[in-house]
């Protein structure tokens, strides 16, 4: 698509999601269930995945389905302790995917371009599906996502690490699997999710040696600017400035989740791909030049599209294939 086709599927996304979804329903960060909650991110690398728990299953579009007890148990909401993890298997893979999707995402159609690439140019392709998204939504919930990202901003908390944990359950799973490299994959949300795994199993050097590395597809850099300042979550912002909260107060409850909090200086990103649109109406240019500014990474490549539509270029199969090569080192 060219640029002005860009921008308009993404302003049409934007105001159907605020219209259908973000404005019909409010959240508050007041007497939250998760406020003593003390899940954190310190003990991931404790936890291991008990095989004889798993569930298989079969799913529309062709998918296998696994089905992964979550390493943190969310009591209210009993449909988010399961993690659905779709697969797309070929014969002769060279490698493994972990692929995380975006934000109030409910269509697997999104990506099923994408997934076909992979699999033609031989990678096994693994879906995680993100808490409160597609069938870990609460009953309750008017929208997959509702409740990953709302004004409550201590379950917000609480859903990104348990994402994190999630990731670290599906590369255990993986790993049993077969003994193919891995390389994790991230859009908009979850490139968010799986870089902040990564600085976490790469900063205390216990990274599985087969992730190789990570992909990040049009990523979200950071949660408090993404709510103070992305125009697709005015809705969120008013239900917090009802309660008297203010960037502050969200700061200081985000802080342990935040990529850019001190943790990932030691973090080596010759292992990080970052692939982003030049005509992105969700996040602005400038800030995927802040991240490369930030972090110094090298393997960068730029395309002509906008947020979503990036997922339909032939090119970014393509990138995947090639940055996977360079970091296994596959001649």
């Amino acid at each position: 698509m060219n640029e002005a086709s860009s921008k308009f599927v993404d302003n049409i996304a934007m105001e159907k999601i605020k219209s259908e979804k973000l404005f019909k329903v409010s959240h508050s960060p007041v007497n939250s269930y998760f406020i003593y909650d003390e899940l954190s991110l310190a003990n991931i690398s404790s936890k291991k995945i008990d095989i004889s728990t798993l569930k298989y299953g079969k799913a529309p579009g062709g998918y296998d389905v696994i089905e992964i007890p979550s390493f943190y148990t969310t009591l209210p909401y009993k449909e988010n302790n399961t993690i659905y993890l779709y697969s797309s298997y070929c014969d002769d893979s060279i490698g493994n995917i972990l692929f995380v999707h975006g934000l109030y995402d409910e269509h697997l159609l999104n990506y099923t371009f994408l997934v076909r690439m992979l699999n033609e140019l031989k990678f096994n392709v693994f879906i995680m599906i993100l808490p409160y998204h597609y069938k870990r939504k609460p009953k309750n919930s008017l929208f997959s996502g509702e409740y990953f990202l709302s004004a409550d901003v201590y379950r917000t908390k609480k859903a990104f690490i348990q994402s994190v944990y999630d990731v670290e359950a599906c590369v255990q799973f993986i790993n049993h699997a077969n003994e193919k490299p891995l390389l994790l994959v991230g859009f908009s949300m979850g490139g968010f999710v799986t870089l902040k795994y990564y600085v976490i199993k790469d900063g205390t050097n216990a990274i599985e040696n087969r992730i190789k590395g990570i992909v990040l597809i049009n990523p979200v850099g950071s949660l408090q600017r993404l709510v103070w300042e992305s125009d697709i979550l005015e809705s969120i912002r008013n239900d917090l400035r009802k309660h008297k909260w203010n960037e502050k107060a969200t700061e200081a409850v985000f802080e342990e989740v935040e990529i850019f909090n001190g943790t990932y200086t030691d973090v080596d990103f010759e292992s990080v791909a970052l692939l982003y649109s030049i005509y992105d109406q969700l996040i602005e240019e400038e800030k995927y030049k802040s991240f490369i500014e930030k972090t110094n990474v090298k393997n960068v490549s730029l395309y002509h599209a906008g947020h979503l539509n990036i997922l339909r270029v032939p090119k970014l199969s393509k990138d995947i294939y090639n940055f996977f090569m360079k970091v296994t080192k596959i001649s």
